[in-house]
């Protein structure tokens, strides 16, 4: 069964609703550009409340971190980090915390696609995403003619597929019913007025869970 990402957790009521309705994986973000964006102490109160739920993974999204922010996440409890940009080199190896490597496509049949996807013994997933991180768009996968395939090589190592980007409760079922992720990754798909909407979240993780 496809497994759900809640990306973007910013308030207590957000922990609140991933934990009444049985997300697998929680986000929070560390990027001050982005309007989602926390402060390690705000992230250590929602941390806590997290760990009330066992059955939810804490996922730390950031931006070509150093090692001294991969380290801090550690300290901090997270279970993955989600990468944009440059990984560095020592997080790529065994030890430390496992790795999401978000990659960014321009659309659903851009060429050499597998040559984004970084293979590194720590990487246990790849979320594939819009051109612009962010953006609320997909990478054009629900076209007729859309191509995109995860690499087989990937699936054959038990690399998790991610599917980020322009989700909402609309178009899911038919996200997962073309491209067959291990996972889904939504953020402004469940919101209001720029804000997690607890309903709205119920509803596309039933979505999922129907599908």
């Amino acid at each position: 069964m496809t497994k759900v990402k809640i990306c973007g957790l910013s308030r207590p009521e957000d922990i609140e609703a991933v934990n009444a309705y049985g997300a697998d994986y929680a986000g929070i973000v560390f990027f001050e550009k982005s309007k989602r964006n926390v402060s390690y102490e705000k992230a250590e109160m929602l941390i806590k409340e997290l760990k009330k739920n066992p059955k939810i993974q804490s996922v730390a999204v950031c931006v070509s971190p150093s090692q001294d922010e991969v380290g801090k996440f550690n300290d901090m409890g997270f279970d993955l980090i989600q990468i944009h940009g440059a990984i560095p080199a020592d997080c790529q190896s065994d030890g430390g915390l496992a790795l999401w490597q978000a990659v960014n496509i321009a659309g659903s049949t851009e060429e050499n696609a597998d040559e984004l996807f970084v293979q590194s013994s720590n990487i246990r997933g790849y979320v594939v995403d819009g051109a612009e991180y962010g953006s609320g768009k997909t990478f054009g996968w629900e076209a007729e003619e859309q191509t995109f395939v995860f690499p087989e090589k990937l699936k054959i190592q038990n690399r998790q597929f991610i599917l980020a980007g322009g989700l909402n409760i609309e178009n899911v079922q038919n996200g997962i019913r073309m491209l067959h992720p291990d996972v889904v990754d939504v953020s402004s798909g469940v919101e209001r007025n720029g804000v997690k909407d607890a309903d709205l979240i119920r509803k596309f993780i039933s979505a999922v869970k129907h599908c």
